[in-house]
Parts: C-alpha cells; sequence; structure tokens
C-alpha cells in the first residue's frame, strides 16, 4: 500500500532549468526503473518548444521515448499551462497525469481533470498548499474530488511548513472523507527538515488505501530540496520489507545529481527556514537570496506580506515594498 513516485526530473528541474540533457534524463529513468521505484515522472507537459535536453514536454506522444515496459510514469501539469482538451485518447496505461493547482483556479482544475478522465487518463489532483485550506474549504474540495472519483489526491506541502501533527491531523480529515478507492499522495518541501520524519509519520499511520510518497535523488529540488529517495528507499526497505535496490540510486546521485549539486546548490537554509516560519512561498526568501538581503531583513520583509498574498508567490508585490 505504500509506493515511491520520484519526481527529480520534474520538481528538481527548478534547480537547474530543467537542463539535464537528453543522455541523463535516460540515465534518471533506467535508475529508477532498476531500483524498482514505483513512479518516475518525467517532467512537465507546457505549451512549449520541445527541447530533448529538458524535462518540458509538449505532448504525451513526447515521453514515448522514454518508456520503459512495466514501469509506471506520471508527469505533471499546472493548471493554465496546457489545454487538455488537445489530448488524444490514453494508450498508455502506465502513464498518469498528475494537476496541480491553486485555490484560485480550482474550477478550472476540477474541469480539466474530468475532461482528462473522459480521455482515459488517471488524473491525481495535486492543490498546492494544501494545509492553507480551511476544514470548510478542504471538505469542499473533497466532495468535489469524490465526484469526479480521479485515480489520487495528493496533500502538498508547497510552504515546507507542517509539523508532524499538522500532517497526520489533514491525513486523518481527508482519510475519513475520500473515497476508499482514490490513492492518497504527499510532496513535501523540507524547509524545516522535517520532509522525512514527516513521511514516516505517514507510513506509521498504516491507513488503508493507496500511499504514495513524492521523493527526490538527494533530496533534489529549489530552496531546502525535498524528501531524499535514498533515505526513504532505505527505510521501507529495512522496517517494512521493501525490495527497493539502492545501488543504482546511489550511483546516479554520485555521477549526474552532485555535479548538478555542485554548481546549483540546494538544501535547508535559514532563509528558506524563515519563510516557512512566516507561511511564506519559498521564491519570496529566494528572490531575497538573490538581491542579498541578510536573514534578519528577510524576516523583517517578510513579515509585511499579508496573508493573502504568503502562499502564492507575488513577485510584482515583493518588488513594491524592497
Amino acid at each position: 500500500m505504500i509506493k515511491l513516485l520520484d519526481c527529480t526530473l520534474r520538481d528538481g528541474g527548478y534547480v537547474n532549468d530543467w537542463s539535464f540533457g537528453k543522455n541523463n534524463i535516460s540515465s534518471i529513468i533506467e535508475s529508477l526503473n532498476s531500483s524498482k521505484i514505483d513512479f518516475i515522472e518525467l517532467g512537465f507537459l507546457k505549451e512549449c518548444n520541445y527541447n530533448p535536453d529538458k524535462t518540458f514536454f509538449d505532448s504525451v506522444a513526447g515521453l514515448n521515448q522514454f518508456i520503459l515496459p512495466d514501469q509506471k510514469y506520471t508527469v505533471m501539469i499546472n493548471c493554465g499551462e496546457f489545454n487538455v482538451k488537445n489530448f488524444s485518447l490514453n494508450e498508455n496505461k502506465n502513464i498518469k497525469i498528475r494537476l496541480a493547482f491553486k485555490k484560485h483556479n480550482q474550477e478550472q482544475a476540477l474541469k480539466d481533470i474530468e475532461t482528462l478522465k473522459t480521455k482515459g487518463f488517471d488524473v491525481f489532483a495535486n492543490p498546492m498548499s494544501t494545509n492553507t485550506y480551511s476544514k470548510e474549504e478542504l471538505e469542499s474540495l473533497i466532495n468535489k474530488i469524490n465526484y469526479l472519483n480521479p485515480f489520487g489526491l495528493s496533500i502538498v506541502d508547497t510552504l515546507g511548513n507542517m509539523y508532524e501533527k499538522d500532517v497526520i491531523e489533514i491525513f486523518e480529515f481527508i482519510n475519513q472523507k475520500l473515497n476508499p478507492e482514490i490513492s492518497l499522495g504527499f510532496h513535501s518541501h523540507n524547509s524545516l527538515q522535517l520532509s522525512f520524519s514527516n513521511a514516516k509519520a505517514l507510513i506509521k499511520m498504516g491507513i488503508n488505501r493507496e500511499l504514495v510518497i513524492d521523493c527526490c535523488l538527494f533530496g533534489m529540488g529549489r530552496g531546502a530540496g525535498n524528501l531524499c529517495t535514498e533515505l526513504i528507499t532505505k527505510y521501507l526497505n529495512d522496517n517494512y520489507n521493501a525490495e527497493y535496490d539502492i545501488k543504482p540510486i546511489l550511483k546516479t546521485i554520485s555521477e549526474i545529481i552532485k555535479p548538478i549539486y555542485e554548481i546549483y546548490p540546494w538544501g535547508y537554509s535559514t532563509p528558506y527556514y524563515i519563510a516557512a516560519l512566516h507561511g511564506c512561498h519559498p521564491n519570496y526568501a529566494s528572490l531575497l537570496v538573490s538581491r542579498g538581503v541578510s536573514d534578519n531583513n528577510i524576516s523583517k520583509i517578510l513579515l509585511k506580506i499579508p496573508n493573502d498574498k504568503k502562499a502564492v508567490f507575488d513577485r510584482a508585490f515583493l518588488e513594491s515594498i524592497l
């Protein structure tokens, strides 16, 4: 019932502008496949000019060059960045769509999920900053999700500010109200260095449905990064009789991911910690760091951001108060 979804090629791409190089993309996929990772996220579907060295795709058909038999894949769409009405009927049940959406474009996202289902796709709904929803807003969303009955619903800790008690509370709330056949997912950011412990807390709950946990090689991701694939695979091997092969993972980290890290480092830092404390999107911290703002002043500036602008990065507003 516990599955891992490696999203290095998608979420990790925020670090290097998704420029992994075609050979490295293939190598990462082959490595994760050899490691028996349950789902491999290939990147983003976007309205774009396809570049084989990047993990942006302009069609589902473009994914086929990387598809290996008997492996399950996902690809993500940010709501509004790809017209799902242009999809052809799904010919590969091993490819699932993850649709990420902000609270204000929820209704469009639900329409897109319905459209994708009619075209034969299994869909994962990913409401960003899920923990910013009130109980009433979350229950309303769950009711709409139950009506559409997609493959899964994810809890997305966009701000990286969830503690174990927060994760357990929101999962218990959703688990009680969500259709039993719908999978639950968890995507965390490591701003408070809690991704691993929060994932373990969910696993220990033993919920009676499929639990899909996002992870990245060496925690690759913007800002503080994400849950490390190499940590969670070993934990599941040692404690839950999983059979992930860690050797290909470590080889890929050494040969592909570490060289990227040396150029574009990520991981815990006080600016992202401060952003999480204030409930602000990590991009606020990123911009302030790029301007050379001190940690103390980052905190003072973030205090000026109103609640309705914290969870969704508003560059123009931040520029206006600098």
